[in-house]
């Protein structure tokens, strides 16, 4: 318990430094007509957020569905948009920068913690449990800024609030944020016809992704109505099927043009053993996707791909 405790605290306080170390070059420009040399830094300093937020984003990433570089820049830009318009909204409220409840200390933390807040239920809940979230969230900070007299939501547009306002401000907007990702969710699970795991917490992410191994009951081409539990490589979304590559534990290095050797030194994340991915494609319902093991190497979608289309 008290390690935990620890270790809560030095996160916290590795979160405050970085929200400070992302704020404060937008604070030297907002200023303005100050140090030339500071603003100089202030410069040199914005150049160098972009890689930190990448770092953020990349140590708070999902373990088992794994984080594509897109939706990785994704979470980097949303992590830069927060702070930045949190420090616009604080100037223009003439709030003070460096008081322990200014910049350093304030509602740039709340910024960064809204963020981390927010991937850690997009990456562990369901579409379903997300609107709950999302709107409990935002019914939430709505009727305590009503009681407190603070105009949250307005803040960044008005920039007449305190302190309060703007904390509330920014949990609403994440809020905002993480209910638009969930109804496009869901959209997607009505696509491809399994919203009816809109609120399964046991399968991973659905429909299930490009890129991602499951394990699956694939049935025998050869055998009717005869089916296996085996680990499949997802290639591509097929409306409401996916076009799996079936991966096999059976030795078949005799076969390196219909099969990708997948060694288990570099798969033991999501294979118990050397493997084989079969590069014939078929199709298969979604309804037979079991359990989500995670993501596929880096660049092993690129190599099938490739192969592909030298072969057709």
């Amino acid at each position: 318990m008290r390690g935990r405790l620890i270790s809560f605290v030095l996160k916290i306080c590795a979160l405050w430094f970085v929200a400070t170390v992302l704020a404060w070059p937008f604070a030297v420009l907002m200023e303005g007509g100050g140090d030339p040399a500071e603003a100089n830094w202030g410069y040199f300093w914005l150049l160098f957020t972009p890689v930190l937020a990448v770092a953020v984003a990349w140590w708070y990433r999902p373990t088992r569905i794994g984080l594509r570089p897109v939706p990785l820049f994704g979470r980097a830009a949303a992590l830069l948009a927060a702070t930045a318009l949190t420090v616009v909204a604080w100037h223009a409220a003439g709030l003070p920068w460096w008081s322990l409840p200014g910049l350093a200390g304030g509602n740039v933390l709340v910024a960064v913690l809204a963020c981390v807040g927010a991937w850690a239920a997009l990456d562990r809940l369901p579409p379903a449990y997300l609107v709950g979230l999302g709107a409990g969230a935002l019914a939430g900070g709505i009727v305590l800024g009503a009681s407190l007299r603070a105009e949250s939501l307005a803040t960044v547009v008005t920039g007449s609030t305190g302190r309060v306002g703007l904390a509330l401000a920014i949990v609403e907007f994440t809020a905002i944020g993480v209910l638009l990702v969930a109804v496009w969710r869901l959209i997607d699970q009505w696509r491809t016809g399994t919203l009816g795991f809109a609120t399964d917490r046991r399968r991973g992410h659905w429909p299930p992704k490009p890129g991602q191994i499951w394990f699956a009951d694939v049935p025998f081409e050869e055998s009717a109505g005869e089916s296996k539990d085996r680990p499949v490589l997802v290639l591509r979304q097929a409306g409401r099927e996916a076009e799996i590559l079936k991966i096999t534990s059976q030795d078949k290095s005799a076969h390196p043009e219909f099969y990708l050797f997948l060694p288990h030194a570099k798969w033991h994340r999501v294979l118990s053993k050397d493997s084989w991915l079969e590069l014939r494609p078929q199709k298969l319902d979604y309804h037979r996707f079991r359990d989500l093991r995670g993501p596929a190497r880096f660049g092993t979608l690129r190599i099938v791909k490739r192969r592909e289309r030298a072969t057709s």
